[in-house]
């Protein structure tokens, strides 16, 4: 085995330098599947991106390692490129398509580009071919169904995960699944623990989000400033991602201002990446900015051709002076998702009830909420079956699932805006204004920012 490690090694240094990281990152996973342990940290926990924490505990960055979201994307493009080019002359070597399963997870984060989880998919099914049972690679499996949201299935990897894996890994991924079933609590035992015992980035910036859904942001920016100090590499991902967070927190307070200036120094940090644009047009669409965030909409989507922003344009677009333009834009998202419907199932429910619920019939956006909160019953996921139930004319339920998010711990804005809402069109005016006080002392534009659509068929009467 350490022969077979050596030879790895020596692999995997010219695809580190290749990704302008240490060969030690990238072996990490390989090791601790070789069981020799990791000190490798674990998937980023964001919706959509934190591809590049995984660099943590690279080499300082200095001005000479400055890069654009293009030149980081084309690093990966030649590491991919290089790793498949190892596999075709080794293609009985199972490791070295593990380790190429992360570098399309880690690629598919950074760009949101679908077909490379479909990339790593075949290449784990390809190792278990010729391995039998993927004990070796349970990391990896895990890895990959947390990031389609199929929790069952990363929980059983790691259920198979010997006990030689980097205990680290194993209980962040768990606190990780813990935290997207609801279980909040349990998770943020674990993550509390891990600040303690490891203390890496990545442990305080999963606090930090947990902490941000628990009606905590001020604890929650100052885990990510932590975060910051604690991260010493490279990666230009990285260091935007973590000033893009802390924008995030910002923009759910209703500081836009400050928002705005956060997002900023993200896009310094790695100019041109999507992530950080689509937010920095939303902020300019709450801040009443409509003509810049349409220019950065209108460049997202010829940039991207994600469906996301094609919403986002139509948004803008139905509050323009000419409304019907949104159509083609809505029409062609709604397409879009319906073909990763087909193919992520999982994965694509959360984003699809964005659109359906915004542009679809009530009956098919409650059926997909209802299937994202089957998968994933965290707080987001119940307030959008809220959401969706409201729609369809089912206040009644839509007050039931409402009230179960608020008695689980979680505290946002958006919660208490919905809730109020819920609760006034029932005629419950004392607990739509209680609701209402709520959100406004987190967010003073809650009430505005997280609007709720009127019943298509009410059982609310006339």
């Amino acid at each position: 085995m350490e022969g077979h490690a050596g030879l790895l090694a020596r692999q995997f240094s010219r695809l580190a330098r290749e990704l302008g990281r240490p060969a030690g990152l990238l072996l990490s996973f390989v090791l601790a599947a070789c069981g020799q342990g990791s000190d490798g940290p674990t998937p980023a926990k964001m919706e959509g991106a934190a591809s590049a924490l995984q660099a943590e505990g690279s080499r300082p960055a200095t001005k000479a390692s400055a890069m654009s979201y293009q030149s980081e994307l084309a690093n990966y493009v030649a590491a991919i490129e290089g790793a498949q080019k190892s596999i075709r002359e080794q293609p009985d070597n199972s490791l070295l398509k593990l380790e190429t399963v992360t570098l399309y997870i880690e690629r598919a984060r950074l760009t949101g580009n679908y077909a490379d989880y479909r990339q790593a998919e075949l290449l784990l099914e390809s190792a278990a071919a010729q391995t039998g049972p993927l004990s070796k690679a349970c990391i990896a499996q895990a890895q990959l169904h947390y990031a389609l949201h199929r929790l069952g299935a990363a929980g059983a990897a790691l259920d198979a995960c010997p006990a030689s894996v980097a205990p680290e890994l194993v209980a962040g991924l768990r606190a990780d699944i813990a935290f997207y079933s609801g279980r909040y609590l349990e998770a943020e035992a674990i993550y509390v623990q891990l600040v303690n015992q490891v203390g890496t980035a990545q442990q305080y910036i999963r606090l930090a989000l947990l902490r941000s859904r628990m009606g905590f942001p001020g604890e929650a920016a100052a885990f990510l400033e932590a975060a910051e100090k604690r991260f010493h590499g490279r990666s230009p991902a990285t260091r935007a991602w973590l000033k893009l967070q802390r924008g995030v927190i910002a923009f759910d307070r209703g500081r836009i201002d400050e928002a705005i200036a956060l997002y900023k120094l993200a896009s310094d940090e790695l100019p041109g990446w999507w992530l950080v644009d689509e937010h920095l047009a939303e902020a300019k669409r709450v801040g009443a900015d409509m003509a810049g965030a349409r220019a950065m909409y209108d460049d997202l989507v010829k940039r991207t051709g994600m469906p996301e922003h094609m919403d986002a344009l139509a948004r803008v677009l139905r509050e323009s002076e000419n409304p019907a333009a949104a159509n083609a834009w809505v029409e062609r998202a709604g397409m879009i998702y319906r073909e990763r419907l087909k193919s992520f199932p999982e994965a694509s429910a959360s984003h699809a009830v964005d659109h359906f619920l915004q542009f679809g019939t009530p009956v098919e956006a409650l059926a997909l909420a209802r299937r994202s909160a089957q998968l994933r019953p965290f707080g987001d996921a119940l307030i959008a079956l809220a959401t969706a139930q409201f729609r369809a004319g089912l206040a009644g339920e839509a007050a039931v699932s409402i009230e179960g998010v608020l008695k689980s711990g979680w505290n946002t804005p958006q919660l208490h805006a919905v809730a109020a809402m819920i609760h006034a069109g029932l005629g419950r005016s004392a607990e739509a204004d209680a609701a209402r006080n709520r959100a406004l002392a987190l967010n003073r534009l809650a009430m505005r920012m997280y609007p709720l659509a009127s019943p298509v068929q009410s059982e609310l009467g006339p």
